[in-house]
């Protein structure tokens, strides 16, 4: 067989640890000689990494996937989905996986990977997120992406979505690093999410096509994020958030962490907080990314400066933050009556300045 035939073989075995992966390729010197070596020498390269345990139902598992035939048709059905495999001794493999003891074999990519010496940020953060953690993500990854930082985050629910949105809406690149296949989509309301990705960065993942979102899986794509990123930001997050894993990582790397400060008390910003305690540096607005390339935070035009808006609707727009709030709030600010204020607020969201996430509960939408 060629060489990319026996990586692809080596790569979409999936019942091994990343760590076992990487340890019993470094034995072995390549796959091409696992996939050559009898029972008794694949054993003998195991035994070591087993430590004691017995091999036996692994040594079945190999010997029986060594179907030329099976690798081939896999392969070519990853190349009708757009899925390429990018081996470790690729000279396009990402060389900030390699310092890793359980460096992916290979990565299975649709689309294409980061571009190598653009500046490119991790964003990550809490699956049931707030509102507000929403809103910061999408913002910092537009911000961001409009700078030209390449925005790196996971594809899940909560802050991840909303990192990818907000650098699409900005204009930049973004990658989603998986915990599945990259053929497969998990959530299943990202999907439309998945295909602008693609589009516009990459999915990534180590796990061959196929591969359905296993729960031990996210822990460990989170290197990979880590890996493929300059820094770490954490947005919100509580005491055991994935994310966590993700910011550890980043620092055993000697990469910068930020962490959004919370509210104290706040269940989702326990992890956070905690970072900041721990030394990660705070996250108070975009520019505290962007200094770490000497970038600034492209010039906007305000709202105000683009827009006449008339007496009432301008009272209730500065009224309105990216916190919920009220009618029975706004009415108390404004002074305006019920009727007004109703009135006020449905032209403010007609015209892409105000949305309300939750009945009776609004928020602004603008540039900041």
């Amino acid at each position: 067989m060629r060489e990319e035939l026996y990586w692809f073989w080596y790569c979409s075995l999936e019942r091994m640890s990343p760590l076992f992966k990487a340890r019993l390729l470094k034995r072995a010197g390549g796959p091409e000689a696992l996939w050559r070596a009898g029972r008794g020498a694949l054993r003998e390269l195991a035994g070591p990494v087993f430590r004691g345990r017995d091999p036996e139902g692994f040594l079945d598992y190999v010997m029986g996937s060594r179907s030329r035939e099976s690798v081939e048709r896999k392969r070519e059905e990853a190349k009708g989905l757009g899925i390429r495999l990018i081996p470790m001794t690729d000279a396009a493999f990402p060389p900030g996986l390699a310092c890793f003891e359980d460096c992916p074999a290979g990565l299975f990519v649709r689309g294409r990977l980061p571009e190598p010496g653009v500046p490119a940020a991790a964003l990550v953060g809490a699956r049931s997120c707030s509102f507000f953690g929403r809103e910061m993500a999408e913002r910092l990854g537009r911000v961001l992406a409009e700078a030209g930082v390449q925005v790196i985050s996971g594809l899940a629910r909560g802050i991840d979505a909303s990192a990818h949105a907000g650098a699409l809406e900005g204009g930049g690149a973004t990658f989603g690093v998986l915990g599945c296949g990259p053929d497969r989509i998990y959530p299943a309301e990202n999907r439309e999410l998945y295909r602008r990705v693609e589009e516009r960065g990459g999915l990534i993942s180590e796990y061959p096509p196929g591969t359905g979102p296993l729960a031990y899986h996210f822990p460990a794509r989170n290197r990979i994020i880590s890996g493929l990123s300059d820094c770490v930001a954490v947005l919100e997050a509580g005491e055991k958030s994935g994310a966590l894993i993700t910011a550890s990582i980043a620092l055993e790397q000697g990469k910068e962490v930020f962490a959004a400060p919370g509210r104290p008390g706040d269940r989702l910003s326990a992890g956070t907080n905690g970072l900041l305690r721990d030394g990660a540096r705070i996250l108070a607005s975009e520019d505290d990314i962007l200094s770490l390339w000497g970038l600034r935070k492209p010039l906007r035009i305000s709202e105000k400066e683009k827009l006449c808006l008339d007496k009432n609707l301008e009272k209730v727009y500065i009224c309105l933050d990216s916190e919920l709030k009220s009618i029975d709030s706004l009415r108390a600010e404004t002074g305006l009556s019920q009727t007004v204020l109703a009135g006020c607020l449905v032209d403010l969201e007609l015209m892409g300045l105000a949305c309300q996430p939750c009945a009776g509960y609004y928020s602004a939408k603008r540039d900041r």
